[in-house]
C-alpha cells in the first residue's frame, strides 16, 4: 500500500514538474523559435510607389512637425479611432501574412547605454520607415547613424527623445518619413490582422515586462515598442522586436501582445528617463504609405 502511494506521489510530482517545465519561459522560447521555420514567406514592399523621406541619403531636411503629409488632419495629430471591442465587418483576408520588414536591434553595436536602452521607439520607427521606402538596413553602422538622426529630430521637434507616447511616435513617422498613421485605441486582434493583410504595419507600445521575452535582460523594459509585421493561421503575431538581437521575425502569442499593450503615461516635468508609467490605454499605430 505504501509503495503504491509512494509511486503515485512520485508520478504526480513528475507530471507536475513536466507541466511546469513545458510552460516555462525557456521551453516557450524553444517552441516559438521552432515555428520560424514554418512562417509564411516574407513579402517585400512594392517599391514602385516608394519615395525618399527626411531620413533618406539625399540630404533633404525632415518635414516640419506642424506640416503633416496629405491628407491634412485639422488638429495636426494622427487620427484616433476608439474600438468598441466588437469585431470589424467580416472581410476576406489571407489566412497568414508576413511582410519583409528590415530588422535592427535598438542597440546595433550591442552597446546598451542610456540612449540605446531608450531606443525601442526609434528602432521601430526606423524599421517601419525603411520598409515603406523600399530600403533595407545594411548593417550596424547604417542603423546606428539612422537612430541618431531620429533622436536628433525628436530633440529638435519634441524637446526630448525618450519614452514617447503613441501620439508622439506618430508625429515622428509623419514628420520624418512622411507616412500616414492612425491610432487605434482598445484594438482587437482582427484590427491588427486586417491592417497587415492590407499591406500596413503596426507598432505596438507595451508594458515590456508583460511580454515575457526570455531574451530581455531581466526583469525587462518598463516600456517597450515593437513592430508587428505578420500573423500566422494558428494565432501568433510575427514581430520585429528591437529589444533583442534575436528579434527578427520573433513570434509572440497574440494574447501575450494584446495583454501587454499599453501606452506610455508621462509625468511632468519630463526631465529624466522612465519618468512615467506604461499603464496607459491599449493602443496601436497603424502605418501606411
Amino acid at each position: 500500500m505504501r509503495k503504491a502511494l509512494l509511486a503515485g506521489l512520485i508520478g504526480l510530482a513528475v507530471i507536475s514538474g513536466g507541466i511546469i517545465l513545458w510552460n516555462s519561459a525557456p521551453v516557450e522560447f524553444w517552441r516559438l523559435e521552432r515555428q520560424k521555420a514554418n512562417l509564411p514567406a516574407a513579402e517585400p514592399f512594392d517599391t514602385t510607389n516608394a519615395t525618399n523621406s527626411g531620413e533618406s541619403t539625399n540630404g533633404a531636411n525632415p518635414t516640419n512637425i506642424n506640416e503633416p503629409p496629405e491628407p491634412v488632419i485639422n488638429t495636426n495629430e494622427a487620427p484616433v479611432v476608439t474600438n468598441t471591442n466588437t469585431a470589424p465587418p467580416v472581410t476576406e483576408i489571407a489566412t497568414e501574412k508576413n511582410l519583409a520588414v528590415p530588422f535592427t536591434s535598438q542597440a546595433p553595436h550591442a552597446n546598451w547605454d542610456l540612449d540605446h536602452n531608450e531606443f525601442c521607439e526609434e528602432a521601430s520607427v526606423l524599421m517601419v520607415g525603411r520598409y515603406f521606402q523600399g530600403r533595407g538596413i545594411s548593417g550596424p553602422d547604417d542603423a546606428e547613424e539612422a537612430l541618431q538622426k531620429i533622436k536628433q529630430w525628436e530633440i529638435d521637434n519634441l524637446g526630448f527623445y525618450y519614452d514617447t507616447t503613441a501620439a508622439e511616435t506618430a508625429k515622428i513617422l509623419e514628420g520624418l518619413y512622411e507616412l500616414k498613421v492612425q491610432l487605434v485605441k482598445n484594438p482587437i486582434v482582427e484590427n491588427i490582422n486586417q491592417a497587415i493583410a492590407n499591406g500596413k504595419l503596426v507598432i505596438v507600445p507595451a508594458a515590456g515586462r508583460e511580454l515575457g521575452n526570455p531574451n530581455f535582460t531581466a526583469p525587462g523594459p518598463i516600456y517597450h515598442n515593437l513592430v508587428i509585421r505578420g500573423y500566422t493561421k494558428d494565432g501568433k503575431f510575427i514581430t520585429n522586436d528591437p529589444g533583442t538581437r534575436k528579434g527578427q521575425e520573433y513570434v509572440y502569442r497574440q494574447a501575450t501582445v494584446m495583454n501587454a499593450m499599453h501606452d506610455w503615461v508621462p509625468k511632468d516635468p519630463r526631465t529624466t528617463a522612465r519618468n512615467g508609467s506604461s499603464t496607459g490605454t491599449p493602443v496601436i499605430l497603424v502605418v501606411s504609405k
